[in-house]
């Protein structure tokens, strides 16, 4: 049993043990006292005194805790200061630890801890005054005040921009995440819709026409190739490989190898490009790559049709492209949010000032994609 009851004590001991200064509050504490020893250089200013001194040092040892344990911090620093007041005359022009205290109140305490520790200090200012004997100097009490008033403030106002900060970091952490997430829908998707094609008619192929059945199997190897590229490629924008150097995002000048891998699928595909090609940034780029190869993974999936034709037109204002299958027209659902890639197509458009829109055009029974992406985006 002795040995439970030691466990016990050593755990104890632990708790109450105080944790290691951090190494930001031990360079304030080393800051501060070599402040208050400079104050001793200057004739006239403060007379030296060993116990004077000691006592000094005293109340900045707190310090070496103020992120860690704040407000045992504050009161121990604020009450050993009011004890120095109270012995020592004069004492220090600046109460520099108290000043650092009171930023600390600001910058690390929050509701209703920070408004007692602020009333606290406050009342502390006019003790300390009284110790002083300066009651009857307004400008000096105008002087202390205005000191603690504006340590509070830096305070409070460092803690805002670091909450403000902290909040930009996440929402751009968040669209960053759902960027991924719709590159991986895309590269994925259209892998798959490929393969899947491919895999269904091959045994149709293997008995029917054997010479063709290779080439379907070839075309499901491929798209599986791509697929992997275009995940290192993803996968590049969050870690760089051994170069230093990032894998690039697909632009419209990779569409004719997007247009092939889908010819080898089975869907007869044409492209057709009016107008002189403006001049799109990268992020534009990828983003009208993407709207065609959502569409052409529709049509695959869903559409039933045979062919497709892809239609950019460039214009000095904006690009316009429209992807258009003789298909089954448009799906039931489709626009509602749930399913096809709509809503990842707007997310993907809209920090390029795209717009997405759909039709079924009259006596064709088909369905037709357009997105208008402004030029100069």
């Amino acid at each position: 049993m002795i040995y439970p009851v030691q466990s016990m004590g050593a755990r104890a001991l632990r708790a109450i043990r105080p944790r290691r200064p951090r190494r930001n509050d031990v360079q304030t504490a080393a800051i501060v006292l070599l402040l208050n020893s400079g104050t001793y250089l200057i004739p006239g200013v403060v007379p030296w005194g060993p116990w004077r001194y000691l006592l000094e040092t005293a109340t900045i040892v707190p310090l070496l805790w103020r992120e860690t344990y704040p407000v045992l911090s504050a009161l121990v620093t604020g009450a050993m200061t009011l004890i120095v007041t109270a012995t020592v005359h004069p004492a220090q022009p600046f109460p520099y630890a108290v000043l650092v205290t009171q930023y600390t109140i600001g910058s690390v305490m929050r509701g209703r801890t920070r408004g007692v520790m602020v009333s606290i200090f406050m009342v502390g200012n006019v003790v300390a005054e009284a110790l002083h004997r300066q009651m009857g100097n307004p400008e000096d009490f105008f002087v202390t005040f205005t000191l603690s008033l504006t340590s509070l403030f830096l305070g409070v106002l460092l803690q805002s921009e670091r909450d403000s900060l902290s909040v930009r970091s996440e929402r751009e952490l968040q669209a960053e995440r759902a960027r991924i997430a719709r590159d991986m829908h895309d590269v994925v998707g259209h892998a798959v819709a490929l393969m899947v094609v491919q895999a269904e008619a091959g045994p149709l192929l293997v008995r029917a026409k054997p010479e063709r059945a290779e080439a379907a199997f070839e075309a499901i190897s491929a798209a599986g190739r791509d697929a992997m590229a275009q995940l290192r490629g993803l996968l590049g924008t969050l870690h760089q490989d051994e170069g230093g150097r990032r894998q690039p995002l697909p632009t419209l000048a990779d569409l004719d190898t997007l247009v092939h891998r889908v010819r080898r699928a089975g869907l007869q595909v044409r492209v057709e490009q009016t107008g002189s090609a403006a001049t799109l940034s990268s992020g534009a780029q990828t983003a009208a790559y993407r709207v065609v190869q959502e569409a052409l993974t529709n049509t695959l999936k869903h559409a039933r049709a045979s062919r497709a034709e892809v239609r950019l037109a460039w214009s000095p204002s904006a690009l316009e492209i429209t992807v258009a299958d003789n298909g089954r027209g448009v799906p039931e659902g489709f626009g509602d949010g749930g399913g096809h890639g709509l809503t990842g197509l707007r997310e993907r458009l809209a920090p390029v000032d795209g717009t997405l829109s759909w039709s079924s055009p009259p006596g064709t029974g088909g369905f037709a994609l357009t997105a208008v992406i402004p030029s100069g985006q």
